[in-house]
């Protein structure tokens, strides 16, 4: 797919990557798998643990990443699973330890090196980041965790805004959740990598398109979550190009509209935020502020092929037919017909009167 917005130059069309593309894998176990549920260790060797919305984020007081113990590090995991992204400020974590804990958490290296596990500077990266995304959620396995690390940032500007995936998916119709629930979606890397050589980079694998399910399920929590974001997904390909541009545009405005479900994450010197690439989406706040003084590392973890294993975990099943009926049966009433056709049971519920119903006003 040619993008518009990024010419395909002599550069770009001339340019071979050096390695060949990624196959599928099965990774090491999820290392929240063996993490204490109540998550004890780490959260009460904490000052302070401070939840940033109801639904997504975490903020970490009084801990440094650099001297977790291993049962620490596994039950950061389930927290990082379970809330999303979680914060913490004044680290003292260097590069090497960074990495480090990334090992810990997975396979950070396939072949002879990864673009996953690479130090990335950000610098005079005007705008880095773009919509929203998941890390490189166009590979075969896409990431599980990332840990980004800011070593200078300005005072003011270039916030992370970080939104649930799962609260994505639940706050959808039933209709619209089985109506996606059997859907895959195209992550394209062909964007990224057409920019990188043409601002003069040279990206260590060819452009790649992967299928991915529109609902995945979360190996760990279990729930679903919407895997989508307008930064890789392309189209969708059971559906027509005209319906998979709506569908996708009507995802897009779901994103982008649910600040309920979103936090926003203030950068600082020696800050870092470790979140979940299949419970989240994020993408940077443009604008306001000189990018050459933002320099920060980032780390990743190769996670699981994504799979999608049937109706939602995240909340209990109701026939929606049943459903639409219990609600018209509690508010009118209900119509039964006796022997001879008459109505034995009004518009009002058995504990009522007519009167006692509040009237529908129609605007």
């Amino acid at each position: 797919m040619v993008y518009p917005s990024f010419p395909l130059t002599a550069e770009v069309l001339s340019y071979r990557a050096p390695e060949p593309p990624l196959k599928p894998f099965k990774p090491p176990k999820d290392r929240a798998f063996f993490a204490d549920p109540q998550k004890t260790s780490l959260l009460s060797a904490a000052k302070a643990v401070k939840d940033l919305t109801p639904f997504v984020g975490t903020e970490l007081e009084g801990i440094q990443l650099s001297q977790l113990t291993d049962a620490q590090k596994d039950e950061l995991a389930l927290l990082v699973a379970e809330r999303g992204v979680v914060t913490l400020r004044q680290q003292d974590l260097t590069l090497e330890q960074q990495y480090a804990l990334s090992d810990y958490w997975g396979i950070t290296v396939i072949q002879t090196k990864s673009i996953l596990a690479m130090s990335l500077f950000l610098v005079e990266m005007k705008s880095y980041g773009g919509d929203y995304h998941g890390d490189h959620s166009f590979e075969v396995n896409p990431p599980s965790y990332t840990i980004l690390r800011f070593v200078r940032h300005p005072p003011t500007g270039g916030d992370t805004l970080f939104t649930s995936q799962a609260n994505l998916y639940d706050s959808l119709s039933p209709t619209l959740k089985k109506a996606l629930s059997g859907l895959t979606a195209v992550h394209s890397s062909e964007q990224a990598y057409a920019l990188s050589v043409a601002q003069g980079g040279k990206p260590l694998r060819g452009p790649i398109r992967t299928e991915h399910p529109l609902i995945r399920t979360h190996p760990v929590t279990r729930k679903q979550l919407l895997n989508y974001n307008p930064q890789f997904v392309i189209h969708i390909p059971a559906l027509t190009g005209v319906e998979s541009k709506h569908v996708t545009e009507l995802l897009r405005e779901h994103l982008h509209t649910a600040d309920d479900f979103t936090v926003r994450w203030k950068w600082e010197p020696n800050s870092i935020a470790i979140w979940d690439n299949r419970s989240v989406v994020h993408r940077a706040i443009p604008g306001g502020y000189d990018p050459r003084s933002r320099e920060a590392t980032r780390t990743a973890v190769f996670g699981e092929v994504p799979f999608y294993e049937g109706p939602s975990q995240n909340e209990p099943q109701v026939d929606e037919k049943e459903k639409q009926e219990e609600i018209f049966d509690g508010y009118f009433g209900r119509y039964d017909e006796g022997k001879d056709g008459e109505i034995t049971e009004g518009l009002a519920p058995k504990s009522s009167t007519a009167a006692e119903v509040e009237p529908i006003v129609v605007n």
